[in-house]
């Protein structure tokens, strides 16, 4: 007997078997229990899915020998003959290679004859998108009134290239990718049922490397078979699909958070060194930066959002909590960047190099800026610009030892504001006028700080923290030194021209 593929052996025989399409399967089985059935159906989504699964269910539920039921028996004549294709009542055509009006004629002339042996003929047309806008039109009027035994059902992963004359004739369902943990649970079945053995963690790198399609993970699982036989590890998973391990870019993120820029050139080494590729690394760095971002600021039922094993979800909670949200924003911010030069360079490295470097010299938000503050001023006399009694008001200290909130809160408004003040230091607050130093090198982001609008922002997030109106006034103090000083000025900094290059750029001074 021939080997029959996981993809076509596993495939769903009912609508329990479905995976990750609960929405679709209800309102199918509501229509065939209360005989409700449209005359035409859309199923739109990514390719692997279960598009085409579902549409032969579907015609084995209106056409089993025991009646229309949302639960096919799958062992009568006409179940059978559907399940193995070879139906001369459901009829599956091919949109990419039947596309013509011809093919549309043949189909209508087919569509006058009954069925033979089913109560309900169907037509099933994969990749509809692909008819020609002439075979659409010839199509439309046949869609429109067929025959009370007819029905269709079009499956395309592409919808927005369907007519809207034909979308407007159809009832549409949408297909969602699936989600990894679903495909693991479904791999696990596969791998009892086969005596596989293999670890969770190796079905979910072949869940991830699927992209949410359970097709394409059943077939990646037939090939790792086929290459380690029944003993699959995770090793076997990196060679045949050249994919990089999570565990990598859990590596990285934590070079980054202790500022470590020498031990993630030497990662990014490796990972070239073994073939990797370094446009790959930068997309599951960002998709890994993407899980910080909500592990930060998620704080309830943060799996559903992550989809993520529970060993992993553990590990990237606990590096978001040694991080601020600021710096994870800049982080993606970056590394979007990066991404961009490295399609112009057409190579992956420098880019992600250079990305290292800069994500290093962030910090990760791990260190505080030693802040260079003067004795308190003086208590002032009063006058007649004073602040009222009643008024709230705020100290230098409370501004000093809230900062890094300041800056944070800025961040979510807009990034480049964070990163200017992290550059700064509050140096003196006297008559609500709060006045911010910044370091000599750092001319560039104390100018563009000053915007009038910059400054609007920055002083109405501090009204918002300390619910208190304070006037904001930036000035170069000679001395002033932090830890920031070590970033280069921007106009020096090749990542910066780098971007000012990519994106055709220009620094503009205000005097």
């Amino acid at each position: 007997m021939s080997y029959l593929v996981f993809a076509r052996k596993w495939r769903p025989r009912d609508f329990d078997e479905v995976v990750g399409q609960e929405h679709v399967t209800r309102t199918l089985r509501n229509a065939l229990l209360s005989g409700k059935i449209a005359h035409a159906y859309l199923f739109a989504g990514p390719q692997g899915v279960g598009k085409t699964s579902c549409a032969r269910i579907l015609a084995k539920s209106m056409n089993c020998e025991k009646g229309m039921t949302d639960k096919p028996c799958g062992a009568c004549a006409v179940c059978r003959e559907i399940t193995e294709g070879r139906s001369l009542d459901v009829i599956e055509i091919d949109g990419a290679s039947n596309r013509g009006i011809d093919e549309i004629r043949t189909l209508r002339e087919n569509v006058k004859f009954s069925p033979l042996s089913g109560r309900t003929k169907i037509y099933i047309i994969d990749e509809v998108h692909m008819l020609t806008p002439e075979a659409f039109n010839a199509l439309l009027k046949t869609l429109e009134e067929p025959p009370p035994y007819v029905k269709f059902i079009f499956a395309t992963t592409r919808p927005e290239k369907v007519l809207p004359t034909i979308l407007s004739r159809c009832q549409r369902f949408d297909f969602i990718r699936i989600p990894n943990l679903k495909i693991v649970e479904k791999l696990q079945e596969i791998c009892r049922d086969e005596k596989i053995k293999i670890d969770d963690d190796v079905l979910f790198s072949v869940a991830r490397a699927s992209g949410g399609s359970l097709r394409d993970a059943e077939s990646i699982l037939d090939q790792l078979i086929s290459f380690s036989q029944k003993d699959i590890k995770m090793g076997d998973v990196v060679l045949v699909l050249g994919i990089i391990e999570q565990e990598v870019f859990a590596q990285f993120v934590d070079q980054m958070v202790s500022r470590d820029a020498a031990a993630a050139l030497e990662l990014i080494s490796s990972a070239m060194a073994n073939g990797k590729d370094m446009g790959y690394f930068l997309e599951g760095l960002l998709e890994y930066y993407r899980n910080l971002m909500v592990a930060k600021v998620v704080k309830v039922d943060v799996a559903a959002l992550m989809d993520l094993p529970k060993e992993a979800l553990a590990k990237t909670s606990e590096q978001a909590n040694q991080m601020t949200l600021n710096d994870i924003l800049m982080s993606i911010n970056h590394i979007l960047v990066a991404q961009e030069l490295a399609k112009k360079l057409n190579s992956g490295r420098i880019p992600l190099e250079i990305l290292a470097v800069r994500l290093s010299q962030l910090g990760a938000g791990m260190k505080k800026p030693n802040l260079v503050i003067p004795a308190p001023a003086p208590a002032q006399e009063k006058s007649p610009h004073a602040p009222r009694k009643e008024e709230k008001s705020c100290s230098l200290q409370e501004v000093v030892d809230s900062w890094e909130k300041i800056i944070e809160d800025l961040g979510r408004i807009k990034m480049s504001l964070a990163t200017y003040l992290r550059q700064a230091t509050p140096v003196l607050l006297e008559n609500n006028t709060l006045t911010v130093g910044f370091p000599k090198e750092s001319v560039f982001f104390k100018e563009t700080m000053g915007h009038k609008d910059n400054l609007k922002i920055f002083e109405n997030t501090l009204k918002a923290l300390f619910d208190v109106s304070l006037q904001v006034k930036l000035e170069i103090v000679e001395g002033l030194s932090s830890e920031k000083d070590e970033l280069p000025a921007p106009e020096e900094d090749p990542f910066f021209k780098s971007t000012l290059d990519l994106f055709k750029g220009k620094v503009i001074k205000k005097a």
